[in-house]
C-alpha cells in the first residue's frame, strides 16, 4: 500500500521502512502508524478509456510480434525437418553457393542441428529465394497487423483482434526440390 502527504502545496509519497512519530521510531510501521502519522492511503486512479485503449494496443502488438517469431510464422521443413535460417543465415548460405559455384562445384552440403543437407548449388538458390520471399510476405503481414491495431478506437475491437491470419503458406522442400 503506498501512502502519501501534501507538504507545500506538493504530493510526496512515503519511501522506506521507519516511520518516526514525535520522538518514536517505527521500523515497518502498519497502517494504523502511518495514519496517526498523517499519512493518507494512496489509491491509483482509474485509468481513462484512452489509458485503456493504449495499454490494450501495446499488449496487442507485444502479441504481434511474439507470433511473428514463433514456429507459427518462423519455420519451413526440408525433408520433413521443421527449421527457420534468419536473415543473417541466409546470406551466409548465399555466399557460400557463390564460392562454392566460382570454384566449379555443382553441389554443396550445410548441416543443420546435426543433419547433412546436399543440394545442387541452383537448388540452394532456389529454396534461398523462396525462403526469401516468405519471410517478406511474412514480415508484411505482421506490419499490417500493427498498422490494424494502431489504427482502432476501441478497445474491445483490439482485444478481440485475430492477428494469427494471412500469414503466407510455410515452406515445404524435399528431396532437393522445393
Amino acid at each position: 500500500m503506498k501512502y502519501y502527504k501534501i507538504i507545500d502545496g506538493e504530493t510526496v509519497f512515503f519511501k522506506g521502512s521507519v516511520l518516526r512519530i514525535g520522538t518514536k521510531t517505527i521500523i515497518n510501521p502498519t497502517q494504523e502508524h502511518m495514519l496517526a502519522a498523517g499519512w493518507l492511503v494512496y489509491e491509483e486512479p482509474e485509468p481513462t478509456n484512452a489509458e485503456k485503449l493504449a495499454a490494450a494496443k501495446a499488449e496487442k502488438i507485444a502479441q504481434i510480434e511474439a507470433y511473428d517469431s514463433s514456429e507459427y510464422v518462423e519455420q519451413f521443413t526440408i525433408n520433413d525437418t521443421p527449421m527457420w535460417l534468419g536473415h543473417e543465415l541466409r546470406q551466409q548460405i548465399r555466399t557460400s553457393a557463390d564460392a562454392y559455384e566460382a570454384n566449379g562445384f555443382e553441389t554443396m552440403t550445410k548441416v543443420f542441428d546435426g543433419i547433412e543437407y546436399t543440394f545442387p548449388i541452383n537448388t540452394w538458390r532456389q529454396m534461398l529465394n523462396a525462403l526469401e520471399i516468405y519471410a517478406s510476405e511474412a514480415l508484411n503481414t505482421t506490419e499490417r497487423h500493427k498498422s490494424t491495431v494502431m489504427a482502432m478506437t476501441r478497445r474491445k475491437d483490439v482485444e478481440d483482434y485475430d492477428y494469427t491470419t494471412d500469414y503466407p503458406e510455410k515452406l515445404v522442400f524435399g528431396n532437393g526440390e522445393e
